[in-house]
């Protein structure tokens, strides 16, 4: 038996609560994702502990879909205060303990689960290697956002 802490249960709060995706984007949807926006991600997001596991994952995509769309890590950050503080800790977030890739440590956020775009870098040759860069925090509670927040166009 696990204690759980709301999502995520007791002692397996990522380091500095941060956690990664590795990903393509269509070019044409990153002007959605800017400072201060706002949405929901209308399924499941799957994210690593490991930034190099999310890496691995963004170049299988990059190469699978021949480098016509960027390739595009993402920077998942929790509040740092949920790694004790239940008042803080992400409520719609779980730890998968049995995934199809070892050592993966995912953390699954729900469906619809809410982020803010804290920064985004953009490259001037994401397609040649130097990746656009996109960090996102994550809501504590689904519930208490808006529900007509925009649902982002990829993820």
């Amino acid at each position: 038996y696990q204690r759980r802490v709301h999502g995520i249960e007791a002692g397996v709060f990522p380091p500095n609560g941060r956690c990664f995706r590795g990903a393509i984007l269509p070019v044409e949807h990153l002007g959605f994702f800017h400072r201060g926006q706002r949405y929901r991600v209308p399924g499941f997001l799957a994210t690593s502990r490991h930034e190099d596991k999310a890496s691995t994952f963004m170049s299988r995509a990059f190469k699978a879909n021949g480098g016509r769309d960027c390739a595009v890590p993402w920077r998942v950050q929790l509040h740092p205060r949920g790694a004790g503080d239940a008042a803080y800790a992400c409520k719609h977030v779980n730890l998968v303990r049995h995934s199809a890739f070892a050592d993966e440590n995912e953390y699954l956020f729900a469906p619809y689960s809410v982020f803010t775009v804290r920064n985004v870098r953009q490259s001037s040759s994401p397609r040649t290697g130097e990746s656009h860069v996109i960090d996102i925090e994550a809501a504590i509670d689904n519930e208490c956002e808006r529900e007509d927040l925009p649902l982002a166009p990829w993820y």
